[in-house]
């Protein structure tokens, strides 16, 4: 029987490759009825869409839908989002008070305020804004971040066991990395700017919850346990 977490990477594959393929059927679709000129100017493609091949009626109920939809995206990431630090705080690896329970209804009231709070922000800047913010945070804090962590624990802990091996190390590390940095730079200097400012926020409020709990780098230097 084969190991569960050694078919992962098999699996991560094929579901890149089917969206791969899901997303470019869609877009042939939308380009077989609607040009490309007045697709980029739609604020709903999809609604346009269905306008132009089964009527207004159908394009109208569609926006509805949509609208629900994203109502029912930002609910539950919501939901989600706020069991992040609920978790940390619970695994002791984040401000204790994110790991509290409303007394009767038993959810995480503080982090879902807090990630409620955060956001709340982004509804002072357009939609364009706060995609490319979000984008450029999840650059810089997950995507180069990964790579440059990946180095680190090799030279670190070089004998560490590692189920999966990357092929032609650090080839492809350094073409992610190349990659990773040409989408930052191409986000623009607003959400650089605000991608910095979340790091800097993120980096205080670790070094505030390591002060608080004698951990690194105020305590001993932590052991890697997961592999990678």
């Amino acid at each position: 029987m084969k190991d569960p977490g050694r078919v992962l990477p098999r699996s991560i594959v094929i579901s890149v490759l089917g969206i791969m393929v899901i997303y470019l059927l869609m877009n042939i679709g939308v380009l077989g009825v609607v040009p490309w000129q007045e697709a980029s100017k739609s604020d709903s493609v999809a609604s346009l869409v269905l306008e132009r091949t089964w009527g207004k009626t159908a394009a109208d109920i569609t926006t509805v839908l949509i609208l629900v939809t994203a109502f029912g995206s930002v609910f539950a990431g919501l939901l989600g989002g706020s069991r992040v630090p609920y978790n940390a705080a619970k695994d002791g690896v984040f401000f204790k008070p994110f790991g509290r329970l409303h007394p009767r209804h038993r959810f995480p009231h503080v982090a879902l305020l807090a990630i409620g709070l955060v956001t709340a922000v982004g509804t002072f800047f357009t939609l364009t804004t706060v995609i490319s913010v979000l984008l450029a945070v999840f650059v810089i804090i997950q995507g180069i971040a990964q790579v440059v962590a990946l180095t680190v624990l090799r030279r670190v802990q070089p004998d560490l066991e590692r189920p999966y091996k990357m092929w032609l190390y650090p080839l492809p590390s350094l073409i992610a990395l190349v990659g990773w940095g040409y989408i930052y730079i191409s986000a623009g200097h607003t959400p650089i700017i605000f991608s910095i400012v979340v790091l800097v926020a993120g980096v205080l409020a670790f070094l505030g919850w390591a002060r608080a709990e004698a951990e690194w780098p105020f305590g001993p230097v932590p052991q890697a346990s997961a592999s990678a």
